[in-house]
């Protein structure tokens, strides 16, 4: 059967299995909560005023490319899945494979990241210096309580992401508020908030990326919210709008209450807001933490459905297909994620500095992430030739990049070419000191190959059992 044609199990079971509960604002706090953080405010601050050129920089090159071609895509295909969907109806089962593990792997990097922001806001809660072994422990166990909370129905887990929408604009907002009546500004304002230079501030530029990946996640759950067109464009223009206002506020904030020099790239924003009030410092802290874990629900949520759909389509071993009865929850693909992401802080907690190990998981994010990102661009090319028929079927249902040809190349060119210089620059400097060229390189380099050959054995492994 052609590909073109072809009805894959991802399109026909999910939706027989899980509930489509789902609705508009849900998503616009989903969409959020993947891939806002207002702590990353503090890293794009640490290098001065140049943070907020590369924010709207990479806001336009990276964001809003991905954000055009994801949205066209999950209005074609609006089935579960994402990206695994997208990349096997443009290029074959192995592609779509390949895409939809390429897209899962920043799960393993997501909750321990999360895990360790969480461990330090509270550090700064109670002023406390807490030895590695014990941050290990209390990261391990942040990851098993998530997994507790986001195996209940989904609409207990997305309440929670709901309301900690609300408090992680809060947390912006005080930082901009105590960067207003912080008289004189800590940082004074220099001709850097106009710079673009690239040569110059390039691992600034892949690390605002950071900050705007997860554009294309919300679809891996085509099949639990409906009427994808007008849900997307709700999801993509208010969540973009939060998103680039949110981490605006607290870069201002922080930068106008704390010297370049002093600022703190995991608890920055919680350090401005205490310049105006120690105390309510301490509530934004708290607030952050909640937010991150509210942030980490949605993603073990979101990067679960990636595994589900591998057991269905037998991709993977079956067992990933199974759901609770009651909670309708795909359990084991969540436990495989919080196991995963239990070794791998085990594996970072080797090195012995947590800022570089903070960083390391960043710039991984990064590396993989938009590696993944390669198959949305170049299969929405693909699929405008080779599923015509399809766009003539679905009618408006499907909503289109503007400009004909010239708007389709011209959106995923400039987010191709972007895209590939957003893992340039992880690999040319080391986002922090502490750690060599050769040894940062070194760890990001292992991660990458493990991921490749794990996912070959995967691929392969799974092909002969159907066999």
């Amino acid at each position: 059967m052609d590909i073109a044609s072809e009805d894959l199990l991802a399109e026909t079971e999910p939706p027989k299995i899980l509930p489509r509960i789902l609705t508009r604002f849900d998503m616009v706090a989903l969409f959020f909560a993947i891939i806002f953080g207002t702590y990353g405010a503090g890293q794009l601050a640490a290098s001065g005023w140049a943070g907020i050129p590369m924010l709207f920089l990479a806001l336009i090159t990276f964001l809003l490319p991905c954000g055009l071609a994801a949205y066209e895509l999950g209005t074609l295909f609006p089935s579960e899945g994402g990206v695994y969907v997208w990349a096997h109806k443009a290029f074959g089962p192995l592609q779509g494979f390949i895409a939809g593990w390429l897209s899962w792997m920043p799960i393993f990097l997501l909750l321990p990241l999360d895990a360790t922001i969480i461990v330090s806001h509270f550090q700064y809660v109670f002023g406390a210096n807490w030895n590695l072994e014990l941050q290990v422990a209390i990261q391990i166990l942040v990851v098993w309580i998530l997994l507790s909370i986001a195996v209940l129905r989904l609409r207990v887990s997305q309440t929670m992401i709901n309301i900690m929408f609300f408090g992680a604009i809060l947390t912006a907002i005080a930082a901009l508020v105590a960067g207003l009546v912080h008289i004189p500004a800590a940082t004074s304002i220099t001709s850097d908030i106009f710079s673009f230079n690239l040569g110059k501030y390039g691992f600034l530029y892949s690390a605002a990326v950071l900050w705007l990946l997860g554009v294309e996640i919300p679809f891996n759950m085509s099949a639990e919210f409906g009427d994808h067109k007008r849900t997307g464009r709700t999801m993509l223009i208010w969540g973009t709008l939060a998103l680039f206002l949110g981490y605006i506020m607290g870069i201002v904030g922080i930068l106008l209450t704390t010297p370049v020099a002093q600022i703190n790239q995991t608890t920055g924003v919680a350090q401005a807001v205490a310049t105006l009030s120690p105390i309510l410092g301490l509530i934004v802290a708290v607030l952050i933490a909640l937010s991150v874990f509210a942030q980490s629900a949605s993603t073990m949520n979101s990067y679960s459905r990636l595994p589900f759909i591998g057991g269905i389509e037998k991709k993977l071993p079956h067992g990933m297909a199974k759901v609770s009865e009651k909670t309708k929850s795909p359990w084991p693909a969540m436990l495989v994620q919080a196991i995963g992401a239990s070794i791998v802080i085990l594996v970072f907690s080797t090195l012995t500095q947590l800022v570089v190990i903070y960083n390391l998981y960043l710039a991984a994010l990064v590396a993989i992430w938009c590696a993944s990102l390669f198959y949305i661009y170049f299969g929405l090319l693909r699929v405008r030739s080779t599923h015509k028929a399809l766009y003539e079927k679905r009618g408006k249902e499907v909503w289109k990049i503007p400009g004909g040809t010239f708007g389709l190349w011209l959106c995923c060119g400039i987010g191709a070419i972007f895209n590939a210089l957003a893992i340039y620059y992880v690999f040319a400097t080391p986002w922090v000191g502490g750690i060599s060229n050769h040894s940062w390189d070194m760890w990001l380099g292992l991660i990458s190959v493990f991921i490749i050959i794990a996912g070959v054995i995967v691929y392969y492994g799974g092909k002969r059992k159907a066999a």
